[in-house]
């Protein structure tokens, strides 16, 4: 074990260097991997997502996906939906970067205990605007291209 400037690294017998803080009992985390015990894939509740409000509107969502997601939520299937709704998490929130028709027919709802399949990365709040809006600028290009329209 060496101590350095209030630093301890602890050396184990496969080589591999763990850095702690002084005052703590758990390895400092990496930025690129999750914390422990949050996994790539999970299910999270409708109360642990968070949205940023430049995200949040109703030019995003398809009345018809919206629609969809609202019966699946009467019906007690969408924690069955697939594909896994994409999250970041900073390592204080989650933030919704992707399938937000599903958050809002819960919301509508009034259904605060859904749970839903979530990819689960690292990432901050800028990371999830990024993705969702290069996202959005494809569905764009991909939906209303002229060029692809037959006639």
């Amino acid at each position: 074990m060496l101590t350095q400037a209030g630093v301890t690294t602890v050396l184990l017998a496969r080589r591999i260097d763990i850095t702690m803080l002084r005052d703590s009992r758990s390895p400092v985390c990496s930025p690129v991997r999750l914390p422990a015990g949050v996994l790539g894939r999970d299910y999270l509740k409708y109360s642990q997502l968070s949205v940023a409000d430049e995200l949040f509107a109703r030019e995003f969502l398809d009345n018809a996906a919206l629609e969809e997601a609202m019966t699946a939520i009467g019906c007690g299937s969408m924690r069955a939906a697939r594909p896994a709704m994409k999250v970041f998490f900073d390592g204080c929130k989650f933030w919704l970067a992707g399938h937000f028709h599903r958050y809002e027919a819960a919301r509508r709802l009034g259904a605060r205990h859904q749970e839903f399949w979530c990819e689960i990365q690292p990432g901050s709040k800028g990371d999830t605007l990024r993705y969702a809006s290069t996202r959005a600028a494809s569905f764009t290009r991909v939906r209303y291209d002229p060029s692809t329209s037959a006639g």
